[in-house]
């Protein structure tokens, strides 16, 4: 999984408790990060990233990089407030999940599972 987050607290805790669900974790802390991590990585099962974050490239651009070299890889935006996000989103198919912040890690765990499972087709 790559985890792309920039405050470092959040980060950290998520990659940790996903971490000890079972899920093995790339993180970044911006989308630039994110980006060179995905051109080195031959497979990732699943993307969850933050929408705003420093440099360049946003948690969005991150989505479609990733969609560009995984195809079919699920996708779990975290998003405050942020304008025109689900029109940046709305060409992604299968759909990126919305995850509202500020979320449960329960409940971040619970889509993660659920997109990675091959038999949900990326539905949650």
């Amino acid at each position: 999984m790559l985890l792309v987050e920039d405050e470092c607290l959040v980060r950290e805790i998520v990659k940790e408790i996903l971490e000890i669900n079972g899920f093995e974790i790339f993180a970044a802390d911006s989308g630039d990060e994110a980006i060179r991590l995905l051109d080195a990585l031959d497979h990732v099962d699943i993307v969850v990233t933050d929408v705003r974050m420093p440099g360049r490239n946003d948690g969005v651009d991150v989505a479609h990089h990733a969609r560009a070299l995984f195809p079919r890889v699920p996708i779990i935006v975290a998003m405050g407030f942020a304008d025109n996000i689900r029109d940046r989103l709305k060409p992604f198919s299968p759909a990126a999940v919305l995850l509202e912040k500020p979320y449960r890690l329960d409940r971040l765990t619970a889509f993660a599972r659920q997109l990675c499972e091959p038999n949900k087709g990326g539905q949650v």
